[in-house]
């Protein structure tokens, strides 16, 4: 249950890779929107940070409030799902 201090997150995008992950989340942090990355279960359960492992997809998380300037932000920098 959230309180009036708790942020409703939601998922803005899955991508493949951490480090694009890291590149779109740093975007989003730079326009001044909070980002959280969810990574999958394999990369996180082997500790493998990569583009190179199979299967690996991280996912964007934004507050729900944030989520139409987070979409413009990565529409502005070309980034095509």
């Amino acid at each position: 249950m959230n309180t009036n201090n708790e942020k409703s997150w939601v998922a803005l995008r899955t991508v493949e890779g951490d480090i694009l992950a890291e590149m779109l989340c740093g975007a989003l942090q730079n326009a001044d929107i909070p980002c959280e990355i969810k990574r999958s279960m394999l990369a996180s359960g082997l500790g493998a940070h990569s583009l190179s492992l199979a299967g690996n997809q991280a996912t964007l998380l934004v507050p729900e409030d944030k989520r139409e300037a987070a979409q413009a932000v990565l529409e502005a920098i070309d980034f095509e799902p």
